[in-house]
């Protein structure tokens, strides 16, 4: 969830399973550094994520 105007953010760490599916996502705000887990799924929601520099 966007706070304080961010904007952009990048993946920087993804969390496997045994199954090599993946369970979670670290994402960082680019211009503030925040980070925050994140559920995968929850990128694919386009109400929520736009994909790409918009």
């Amino acid at each position: 969830m966007p706070l304080n105007k961010e904007k952009h953010f990048i993946i920087i760490e993804v969390e496997y399973d045994e199954d090599s599916a993946v369970v979670s996502c670290l994402i960082e705000a680019i211009m503030s550094k925040r980070s925050i887990h994140i559920q995968w799924r929850d990128l694919k929601d386009t109400a929520q994520w736009v994909q790409g520099w918009k």
